[in-house]
């Protein structure tokens, strides 16, 4: 991965011309309709709230007071604001800063397509603090098992404009295989049976960042059997899948970052469809304990995506052992774990294995608190 390896093709293709002069028409006609909004809230005196004497505004409290009441108080803002992410949906296939609409209607997170330029220095700090990590567990009696989940953008590469992934990003996948299984760490390589997936059946939903129901089966059932090479005993409870009621749409997070969540669906990308999928427990409890369970033999932890498609209850079902499911929504890499490793939840009912799901791109992006965070969980040697 490096910067030689760029190319004008993974540029994002600029709209035509034509589409480009209605677009300027169209936005200027927004920001008249903006205009008329921020004199309808100045002309209405009960409408806005700001200091108006003569020190106040040459010492800027007035100006500055004023655009934060325009901001909050405009009479149609919302309205305004989803028209013209609608606009320059419809009229330059825009997606805004974070998303990058693709082929089809499909939509991908722009940080997958990102170049990080210190994204191979990142990565091995963050092997080594999984290495740390695998170390202090081991000590503890629990095993590490990190679960690499690929880019949508990877997977679906002929769905960008571009019909390819980008080359600088190409080798970034194996490289995190690579940096974290030298340091004697056990990961899952979820990027194989996806694809092989992804050739009978779609896999990760087109307006959302993550693996749907039939992508997260397949990765549970691939963690499972890395879980099952371990050679850990797992105490056995059973569990069954089926599906309940009837299909029903779903709103992607890439459609709600693009500010049309609330818009009507003709005004914006597709929206995907799914009959939902949900687990139980078959099995009957011999005894309860912490969280209703005897023993929780196994913990889950890591980001949003052990929280769609039924991740958890299908990891459930192909390990045949109940998961304590302690992932959180926006959390970043760390965030989670962290908040679990130093709970009384981890400390006074450890499970056999930890299996931490770990995003591909968080590997290689802008550090955070990697270099105190093993003395913050209790690793430091």
């Amino acid at each position: 991965m490096s910067k030689k390896d760029f190319s004008a093709a993974d540029l994002p293709t600029p709209a035509p011309s034509r589409y480009a002069a209605v677009a300027g028409v169209t936005f200027s006609c927004v920001m008249l309709v903006g205009l008329w909004q921020i004199v309808a809230a100045a002309w209405n005196p009960g409408q806005l709230d700001f200091p108006r004497t003569w020190l106040d505004f040459r010492e800027g409290r007035t100006t500055s007071t004023l655009e934060k009441q325009l901001e909050q108080k405009l009479p149609a803002r919302t309205t305004l604001i989803a028209t013209a992410n609608s606009l320059r949906y419809l009229l330059t296939g825009g997606g805004g800063d974070q998303v990058r609409v693709g082929r089809g209607g499909w939509l991908f997170l722009a940080d997958e397509l990102r170049f990080d330029t210190d994204g191979n220095a990142n990565l091995n700090t963050r092997a080594k603090l999984f290495g740390g990590a695998s170390q202090g567990l081991d000590r503890q009696g629990v095993k590490l098992v990190i679960a690499l989940v690929p880019d949508k953008a990877r997977l679906y590469s002929g769905r960008l404009i571009s019909g390819h992934y980008p080359a600088y990003n190409l080798s970034r996948y194996e490289d995190a295989l690579a940096a974290i299984r030298k340091q004697h760490v056990t990961v899952v390589d979820l990027l194989a049976p996806l694809t092989a997936a992804a050739s009978q059946g779609q896999v990760y939903y087109s307006s959302d960042t993550h693996w749907n129901q039939h992508g997260a089966q397949v990765s549970a059932d691939a963690v499972a059997l890395g879980v099952r090479k371990l050679g850990v005993e797992l105490e056995k409870t059973t569990f069954v899948t089926a599906a309940t009621g009837q299909k029903t749409e779903r709103t992607g997070d890439l459609i709600r970052l693009m500010g049309l969540g609330d818009t009507p669906s003709a005004l914006r990308p597709p929206s995907d469809a799914e009959i939902l999928m949900v687990t139980k427990q078959t099995s009957v409890e011999a005894s309860s304990g912490l969280f209703g369970d005897a023993a929780v033999p196994v913990a889950l932890t890591g980001t949003s995506y052990s929280l769609r498609g039924n991740f958890h209850g299908f990891l459930q079902q192909a390990l045949s052992a109940k998961v304590l499911n302690t992932a959180k929504d926006g959390g970043g890499l760390l965030q989670a774990t962290t908040a679990y490793l130093t709970n009384d939840a981890f400390r006074s009912a450890k499970p056999k294995i930890l299996v931490w799901e770990v995003p591909e791109r968080f590997l290689y992006s802008k550090l955070e608190d990697e270099s105190k965070w093993l003395k913050s969980v209790g690793f430091s040697p």
